[in-house]
């Protein structure tokens, strides 16, 4: 085997190596995503995150409530009655493993997938 076919076999297998990891990930992102909303430490709610699902509504705790907004297979949370609104400063959410957090009124948005796969942390 000469220079030439080393290089070329080379870069068939880092192209092999490249479509297999891209099928992988394409896989992992298209797993069922669900939404847990959890006030004062309870899960509340469990929605199905999916595109083409648009809805608004309420969720109340002791310290306050908050507005969530569904729209386009992202959430958000559009209005909330804490004092610094850090919970509507976070934006929209659509990753598995994304959260948004409202200390003061107690009530965490979570998206988590349908899958089995047992991740101990993620960091951004």
């Amino acid at each position: 085997m000469k220079t030439g076919d080393k290089f070329l076999l080379l870069i068939l297998a880092i192209l092999v190596i490249l479509t297999v990891g891209t099928g992988i990930i394409s896989q992992r992102s298209s797993r069922d995503k669900i939404i847990v909303i959890k006030s004062d430490g309870k899960t509340v709610k469990q929605i199905p995150l999916k595109r083409g699902i648009s809805k608004s509504f309420e969720i109340k705790s002791r310290e306050g409530h908050l507005t969530v907004e569904i729209k386009d297979g992202k959430v958000r949370v559009v209005n909330s009655t804490c004092k610094d609104k850090l919970c509507v400063k976070e934006g929209w959410i659509d990753k598995i493993g994304e959260s948004i957090v409202c200390l003061p009124n107690r009530i965490s948005i979570s998206i988590t997938g349908g899958g089995t796969d047992k991740i101990d942390t993620t960091t951004y």
